[in-house]
């Protein structure tokens, strides 16, 4: 295994999974809090020896995210909290992290439906379409598809 790719949703019902081309692994929903979150990626090191293979074998891709007008003071606030400890955790092990607004990731899957909760079922069929050994859910399935756009369209070699 030459390289890996990182994918994060670090919206509270986010998740994170790695690929490496040929499938995904460590698929999980977004912790709960910042030491379940660092021990999250601690486990993701550790499995897949990222020290061994080295820092440049790994990109972390993390989706940019922000606020709407619509969204509530507290959920943007808990929304970009979550944001801001997956960067610092990822700084802490070192680990070079690419951020991509959704509308960026999202492109590469074509056109996608205009409502949100459509939306999420239709970006969690197509990743369910992508890697159908895998459990995906509404939480998991932008990770899966965020991890997929890193590795293909930015992957280093």
């Amino acid at each position: 295994m030459s390289k890996i790719t990182i994918g994060i949703d670090p919206g509270k019902s986010g998740g994170i999974c790695i690929y490496d081309g040929k499938k995904m692994r460590n698929v999980q929903a977004c912790p709960g809090d910042p030491r379940e979150m660092a021990n999250s990626l601690r486990e993701i090191i550790r499995d897949f020896d990222i020290e061994t293979l080295g820092k440049d074998s790994v990109q972390v891709i993390i989706e940019h995210v922000h606020a709407f007008p619509m969204d509530g003071r507290s959920s943007v606030f808990k929304f970009g909290t979550n944001y801001g400890m997956w960067l610092g955790i990822c700084a802490s092990y070192d680990l070079d992290v690419t951020t991509v607004p959704p509308q960026v990731w999202m492109k590469k899957y074509g056109e996608l439906p205009k409502e949100k909760q459509e939306r999420k079922r239709y970006l969690k069929m197509l990743a369910l379409g992508y890697f159908q050994d895998l459990k995906v859910t509404l939480k998991t399935a932008d990770a899966i598809l965020i991890a997929k756009y890193g590795f293909e369209e930015l992957g280093r070699d």
